[in-house]
């Protein structure tokens, strides 16, 4: 399954925190974890992310001081991107400017009107158009419209606004909606929900339908075998004297990272 991380971005910056106990206990008052995307991608990447995902909190992502940052983000790391649209649904000139600026693939949300979806992913392809899907729509009658209408992928948020909590999924209701989708030949990316390595193993085991998974809070709460580890050393070697290989003083500022 591909783990895909997820960077909220907000007034330009990242909008979470990555948890550290060197930050808080050692080096209180110092930004180890820049809040600057292009490092936050270029961290992830370090960390063998294979794709990211983006999601514009305060401001649309087709508007110029998106698309520059998603320019930018495209020159630092060389990886695709996935981008959630959260309310306003992009027009085909908008859809067209992200896929100009770097973006592979598009989220559309859950309020998107079937015509308007079908004939955005006819334009620019089922790859690059993938509807957000709300977990309680009578699927049954649902996918095989999608699978008619030429959609291969669907994203579905198991836990709403990012809940870690036990209880937070309905595994049982997922399962259900993940073996029909597998029956019609379209494929699912979650997004959010999973509090760890226990959780993704069981998402693993429900269908090979589901075959990616964006992240956000648990890998900034370093819920993840080793992640706290190897991020707490990476983070000390920013205070040497003279660091060489870490992404917490930017050593790549300004050289593309390709």
């Amino acid at each position: 399954m591909l783990i895909i991380p997820s960077i909220l971005i907000v007034h330009g910056v990242c909008g979470t925190q990555i948890a550290s106990v060197a930050h808080e206990t050692h080096h209180a008052g110092r930004d180890i974890y820049s809040q600057n995307p292009i490092d936050r991608a270029r961290l992830f990447r370090k960390e063998n992310a294979k794709m990211l995902h983006l999601r514009f909190l305060d401001h649309e992502a087709w508007e110029p001081r998106s698309l520059a940052l998603i320019a930018a983000l495209r020159e630092a790391v060389d990886i695709p991107f996935g981008l959630s649209v959260l309310d306003d649904i992009p027009s085909e000139s908008e859809c067209r400017a992200l896929f100009d600026a770097g973006i592979h693939r598009i989220f559309f949300p859950e309020n998107v009107k079937e015509p308007l979806l079908f004939s955005a992913a006819q334009c620019f392809s089922s790859r690059k158009i993938v509807p957000m899907v709300d977990l309680d729509l009578p699927f049954e009658t649902l996918l095989p419209k999608y699978h008619a209408a030429g959609i291969e992928r669907i994203g579905i948020e198991i836990s709403r606004g990012d809940m870690l909590e036990a209880g937070s999924i309905d595994w049982e209701r997922f399962k259900a909606i993940a073996a029909l989708a597998l029956r019609h030949g379209i494929r699912i990316t979650v997004l959010h929900g999973v509090r760890g390595y226990p959780d993704l193993k069981k998402l693993q085991t429900l269908s090979t339908a589901v075959d990616s998974l964006v992240l956000c809070r648990a890998l900034n709460e370093n819920r993840f075998p080793c992640q706290l580890i190897w991020r707490e050393v990476e983070a000390e070697t920013a205070f040497e004297s003279a660091p060489t290989n870490n992404l917490w003083t930017n050593p790549l500022a300004g050289v593309p990272h390709i």
